[in-house]
């Protein structure tokens, strides 16, 4: 039996990030990790002094809070990790932003890592932004030499088309969902039809052989069986 994934800090690593080890459903090795932040870009509308608080805690424009989000974590993850990539997941607005590209080049350079050590996590929602928009943000984001990934726990229904899917690194998805959602399993045939990894969240270690034999190897803090 393998034994259970969880958050082990180290003594020099910020409160401010921790890393999830994302593994080998078979073997339980780590393959990458996931930077897990308290903070989160406030994309909800908020009023009065909630309104006034939240101007003051965060950059100006999705494009800025994103950078420093990745400079932080890449500073974290010189100091205190190995494994590469590191998944950043990325607000929705930020990939809407036009200046998101250049100011995530210009936060990597300021750091020890170089982009291809991290890959931005953009959430499934963001494919049903009109016609290549989506794909264009994440052209840019690719020429600056990062990787890209796609979050479908949530939503997993806008459309993915083959060239979007020949951009993407990975796919996130909920274990939970695959044998009760029809979209789930296309998801995933046509992530790993194009050579895409499938990261499952909430996936047991006893059903790694059944989760692969569909195309799903990695797992977010697989739960041991009982």
């Amino acid at each position: 039996m393998h034994q259970s994934q969880t958050f082990r800090p180290k003594p020099n690593m910020s409160a401010a990030v921790r890393f999830a080890p994302v593994v080998n459903l078979m073997t339980g090795e780590t393959v990458t990790l996931i930077a897990e932040t308290e903070k989160r870009f406030e994309e909800r509308a908020v009023f009065g002094r909630a309104a006034l608080a939240a101007e003051r805690s965060q950059p100006a424009s999705p494009a800025a809070w994103l950078a420093a989000h990745i400079e932080l974590v890449a500073n974290e993850a010189h100091e205190s990790e190995t494994h590469r990539p590191v998944i950043v997941p990325a607000p929705l607005a930020a990939l809407m932003d036009p200046n998101t590209a250049v100011a995530c080049d210009a936060a990597i350079r300021r750091t020890q890592l170089c982009a291809q050590e991290i890959c931005i996590e953009i959430a499934d929602a963001a494919l049903a932004l009109p016609t290549r928009e989506a794909q264009t943000a994440v052209e840019s984001l690719r020429r600056c030499g990062f990787r890209v990934s796609l979050n479908a726990t949530r939503s997993w229904e806008a459309s993915l088309s083959t060239a979007m899917r020949l951009l993407l690194d990975s796919i996130r998805i909920d274990a939970r969902h695959i044998d009760m959602e029809a979209g789930v399993d296309a998801r995933i045939e046509a992530a790993t039809s194009c050579g895409m990894a499938v990261i499952a969240e909430n996936a047991n270690w006893r059903d790694g052989d059944y989760l692969a034999s569909l195309g799903v190897e990695l797992g977010l803090r697989p739960r041991l069986d009982g």
